[in-house]
């Protein structure tokens, strides 16, 4: 069995809740894999070879690690997520600053009108186009190398759980309407109206997602992103209406075509972790972020969904190394040995500390030997 198959392997008995000779340790790499290589910026978002090349390094700089959740690191597809524009580094921010997203209310009510006259996806590409400056044109050089980087992550022993991100039509909506507009002018004020709105989306979303999963191009998992949406945004009946339903529509869709769905859930979903059990067991990641009680978390859903995370951000930029590694410690013991994937609390930041970092594997390397 060789390397790449042995990790997966791991990871796939994790998601199963079966035993392992290991706890998997995640890569939650992004920008900061150009800090720890020395890699400036804009040759790091420019060219995607150096960008994968950068990243394989900074993984094997963190130790022994089983899995990454994405091959590449580049902000242009955040535009078509988010609906928000971009700041990049080198252009609108200092070469070695980090990439931002500008949200802004670029949705306007009269938006709605057009979409329900015309269908989602025309609007779509019509406003990537005219607001957003075409991100799917500037993103072509990061799915062009796409394929080659899974590859080269593959022949380094690294498997990728991570092709794609799936969204809500809350997610992608209140970032283009911007948080505060969307909550107060739109969910209340015309909730009705927001329903057909949110199924037309819906409709337009799982077409192209299904579209995905039945071509050769099929991801091995997706991120589906939960990271507003959330039952602590929004008071139950809201959650249930704007929310919950869409996102346990896109997991089945994943579990029906035997795509992992990697539930990247940001902010705190503590009170809604029963919700979870309407969902398919030892088919799923549940990814915390450091802000859902973990191990609530997992005496509610441990027994049916596994569990990834959730080293705080702040921790592994601010934190001294035995911090992190007594941290991670008590996770393996809490929540694991099954069905728990240990990875940072959503990316790894910018400004994480090498040291801090490398000790989430050597926590996960030291319980393997007890």
């Amino acid at each position: 069995m060789s390397l790449y198959e042995e990790r997966l392997q791991r990871i796939e008995r994790a998601i199963a809740l079966e035993p392992v000779d290991k706890i998997p340790v995640i890569s939650g790499l992004a920008a900061v894999a150009a800090v720890l290589t020395n890699t400036p910026m804009p040759e790091y978002l420019s060219d995607m070879e150096l960008n994968c090349t950068a990243n394989i390094k900074a993984t094997e700089m963190i130790g022994n690690i089983d899995g990454v959740q994405a091959t590449l690191s580049s902000p242009e597809p955040l535009p078509t997520l988010w609906l928000s524009q971009i700041r990049v580094p080198g252009k609108e921010l200092p070469d070695n600053e980090l990439w931002q997203v500008l949200e802004q209310e670029l949705v306007r009510q009269e938006d709605y009108d057009i979409i329900l006259d015309g269908g989602f996806g025309p609007w779509y590409e019509t406003f990537m186009k005219e607001k957003l400056d075409d991100p799917i044109s500037r993103m072509k050089h990061v799915s062009a190398y796409s394929p080659t980087a899974k590859k080269r992550f593959e022949e380094a022993g690294y498997p990728c759980i991570k092709g794609s991100s799936l969204l809500t039509p809350f997610e992608m909506l209140c970032g283009g309407r911007s948080m505060c507009a969307f909550l107060m002018d739109d969910l209340i004020e015309i909730p009705d109206k927001m329903d057909t709105v949110f199924a037309e989306i819906h409709r337009f979303n799982m077409n192209r997602y299904e579209a995905l999963f039945q071509s050769p191009a099929k991801p091995y998992g997706v991120w589906v992103g939960g990271w507003r949406g959330t039952p602590e945004t929004l008071n139950p009946a809201m959650f249930e209406r704007f929310s919950w339903k869409f996102y346990r529509e896109l997991v089945q869709l994943c579990v029906d075509y035997g795509v992992v769905p990697i539930m990247h859930l940001d902010s705190c979903w503590d009170n809604g972790l029963q919700r979870f059990k309407e969902l398919p067991a030892k088919k799923a990641i549940m990814s915390l972020d450091g802000k859902t009680d973990i191990r609530k978390a997992k005496e509610v859903v441990g027994d049916r969904i596994c569990i990834m995370g959730d080293v705080p951000a702040e921790m592994l930029a601010f934190g001294k190394p035995e911090d992190v590694y007594d941290y991670v410690s008590a996770l393996i013991r809490d929540i694991g040995p099954g069905g728990y994937m240990i990875c940072s609390g959503c990316d790894i930041p910018f400004n994480g500390k090498l040291e801090n970092i490398q000790m989430m594997a050597k926590a996960a390397d030291d319980a393997a030997k007890r």
